[in-house]
């Protein structure tokens, strides 16, 4: 980025019938990273990944290890539904990252433990994006509604959790129908999962 100032963010979600949790986007240096592929998920990535909670990423970059390498971040406040689309603008402290990267989450509610992730890409003038949907590896994929969050089950369901899943972030594999109380013809996607644009002017 050749100066400091605002970064312009679009999300478009592409899936059929996967909402996304509210979005997360945060700018900061190469010294940390919100997550990485084949690694297992740290405990805030898990309270996103499987409830669509951003309260404990946003306290772990206020953190004192972790906040010196934060230089910006913006966060939605609504669910995105299939086929539509959020703008946020973050202001990036180019002082604190003169190399800005930036890094997205959000989960896919119908989901047990599955989120949209861009992990560390550069910020550079305007990109387009389009990621794919990751498993947290935090939560058995059981599909059970007990066990899912979102507005496809109950209100008053999903707290449950059926762990400990894979281990590790990986691609998901989708959904596939093995409980009885989702089908894989309504709640599967093919990757990708979103569009997303950054951008230092207005997209």
């Amino acid at each position: 980025m050749a100066n400091a100032g605002e970064v312009y963010v679009r999300v478009r979600n592409l899936t059929y019938l996967q909402p996304f949790s509210p979005m997360f986007v945060v700018a900061h240096t190469n010294d940390v990273s919100i997550f990485r592929e084949g690694f297992p998920a740290s405990d805030a990535v898990k309270i996103m990944a499987e409830d669509g909670d951003n309260s404990a990423l946003v306290e772990l970059l206020a953190s004192e290890d972790v906040e010196p390498y934060i230089c910006g971040g913006v966060m939605g406040e609504a669910p995105l539904f299939p086929g539509d689309t959020w703008r946020g603008v973050m202001t990036v402290d180019e002082s604190i990252c003169p190399d800005a990267q930036y890094s997205v989450v959000s989960m896919l509610i119908n989901t047990n433990d599955a989120f949209v992730g861009i992990d560390s890409n550069r910020l550079v003038g305007t990109e387009k994006v389009f990621p794919p949907a990751f498993d947290a590896g935090t939560e058995a994929n059981n599909e059970l509604c007990t066990h899912i969050p979102g507005p496809a089950c109950p209100a008053d369901s999903g707290n449950m959790e059926d762990g400990p899943g894979e281990g590790f972030i990986s691609v998901s594999r989708g959904f596939h129908g093995v409980g009885p109380d989702l089908g894989e013809a309504n709640y599967d996607w093919r990757n990708p999962v979103a569009e997303v644009v950054v951008a230092t002017s207005y997209v």
